[in-house]
């Protein structure tokens, strides 16, 4: 954060903005500039880079801008005291000799000469280091320059959280990086409700000004928090700002505005080996169950529980929570977490450890393991979720009007418009495709169509062109088309087939 005086924002019927910064050739003049000073001020006194800074602020750009840059450069630096001697045991020997009261220069010089004698120092340490703890008189130890223009990234982050210091809420919403948020909400000790449902959940953070102790501390943490946000994929962020006079002020800022801030460090994929090892050998399955890593939270009472992964076939979600180490307060949170969650009706598959000894403990089904999480019972678990999707959708299609127009119609396009999915469609249509209609792979064909398309294939017919002719005419599945007309393939070698007739056919 910066000190609150050196926050630049602009307001605006009842809204509030921070002056960011963009990287113009203008900006990044100055914001390099600013870096040459502590370059070239390493090894001298803080007192000397601010004498420095000052001519900066002369220029053409505003001072608050100038000293704000700075104050972001001083994170990059290191200031310390460079004295042989404790400063402070200076001072007190200096004070006791002269008892207190200002001598005359004779004295001060007899003084000093008598605590050097003390203090086993040069007389001239004693003049030396006497103040050199106060903070004009640090020295630059140390200076890690950033680039220019991650110079006015990390100023327009620092806008933004002394801008948040004088919030009275904060409400965000993000894609992803959710585990991550949680985890810095609980570690920060800040105070939160989540509303909304999957997909578009809400966070509200209450902000410093709503706290009645320790709020200095209190908006601290909520600075600590911004970057988790802005660290996600898409985010928005809405907070309430109390301007001068107590004024209520909004505030909003999206991803998609584009204001430049810090690249955020690249996510810790996995948690544990545990959760990589299951990740890599159900993607290499080909399930057409969609695996999503981390998912958006699920509200229980007191908080939130993020899964560990959930699989996703077309927007029904079922979420895995793997229980893989052990602590008596971890386990003793997760299994209050999961009981809330099957309580609300969500669709929890649940892994542990049998070695934990705990999977007595956990409310509903569990899936020991030991070792790896199996992938077998994971795997019917999510097909008998498909069967109950696929039934309940079969009971809808039987209420919903089957209106087919067209020679050649996509079953997934049909799916589409319909609201339901493929294989429900599918299941339906081959026990009783509609009138006139016949169903050859996944694509519904009217009979006068497919007597057209009949004599295309015929025996000795060269595979590759009979495909590209049949594709031509909008079939997506060639090679069902060829079998329901009672032919089949024959290879002649690697790269050459044709057609040939059945011999199941009449």
């Amino acid at each position: 954060m910066l000190p609150s005086e050196l926050l630049v924002a602009k307001t605006f019927k009842g809204a509030v903005r921070p002056c960011y910064l963009a990287p113009t050739p203008q900006l990044l003049n100055l914001a390099q500039s600013i870096i040459e000073v502590y370059r070239e001020h390493l090894g001298k006194k803080r007192s000397q880079v601010r004498s420095r800074l000052r001519l900066l602020e002369y220029g053409p750009h505003n001072f608050r801008l100038v000293r704000g840059l700075s104050a972001v450069l001083d994170r990059f630096s290191e200031f310390a005291t460079d004295s042989p001697v404790d400063p402070q045991t200076i001072r007190k020997t200096l004070f006791a000799l002269s008892k207190g009261f200002a001598p005359s220069p004779a004295e001060r010089q007899e003084v000093i000469l008598e605590a050097s004698e003390r203090l086993k120092v040069p007389p001239d340490w004693i003049e030396r280091y006497m103040w050199s703890d106060l903070e004009g008189e640090q020295i630059l130890k140390s200076f890690t320059p950033p680039t220019p223009e991650e110079l006015l990234a990390h100023y327009n982050l620092s806008l933004t959280q002394t801008l948040l210091f004088k919030s009275k809420f904060v409400e965000f919403s993000v894609e992803g990086n959710w585990k991550r948020i949680f985890r810095s909400i609980k570690r920060l000790g800040l105070m939160y409700s989540i509303s909304g449902s999957p997909g578009t959940y809400n966070v509200l953070v209450e902000g410093p000004i709503s706290i009645i102790k320790m709020t200095e501390r209190y908006g601290t943490s909520l600075a600590k928090l911004l970057p988790e946000i802005l660290a996600s994929k898409n985010w928005r962020i809405r907070a309430q700002i109390i301007g001068r006079g107590n004024r209520l002020l909004n505030f909003e800022l999206k991803s998609s505005e584009g204001v430049h801030f810090p690249e955020p460090p690249e996510p810790e994929l996995y948690d544990s080996s545990l959760e990589e090892s299951f990740a890599q050998r159900f993607s290499s399955l080909g399930s057409r169950w969609r695996l999503l890593r981390e998912p958006d939270p699920i509200p229980v009472p007191g908080g939130a529980m993020i899964p560990d992964f959930a699989f996703e076939l077309q927007g029904r979600r079922v979420y895995l929570e793997i229980v893989g180490f052990w602590t008596p307060e971890y386990i003793r949170k997760k299994i209050s977490k999961i009981q809330a969650a099957r309580d609300r009706n969500v669709n929890l598959i649940v892994a542990a450890d049998v070695d934990l000894g705990v999977s007595g403990e956990i409310p509903g089904d569990v899936i020991t393991f030991r070792g790896e999480v199996p992938l077998k019972p994971i795997l019917d678990r999510l097909e008998k979720e498909e069967r109950v999707m696929v039934a309940s959708e079969l009971s809808r299609l039987d209420r919903l009007p089957l209106a087919v127009e067209g020679p050649l119609v996509h079953v997934g396009d049909l799916a589409s418009n319909l609201g339901v999915s493929r294989e429900a469609l599918l299941k339906r249509l081959s026990e009783s495709p509609p009138e006139g209609y016949v169903l050859v792979g996944e694509d519904l064909i009217r009979k006068d169509r497919l007597q057209r398309l009949a004599p295309m294939v015929t025996c000795g017919s060269p595979l590759e062109e009979l495909v590209r002719r049949l594709k031509g005419e909008g079939i997506s599945d060639p090679i069902a088309l060829i079998h329901h007309l009672g032919f089949t393939v024959k290879w002649r070698g690697l790269n050459s087939a044709e057609v040939a007739k059945s011999q199941n056919s009449k």
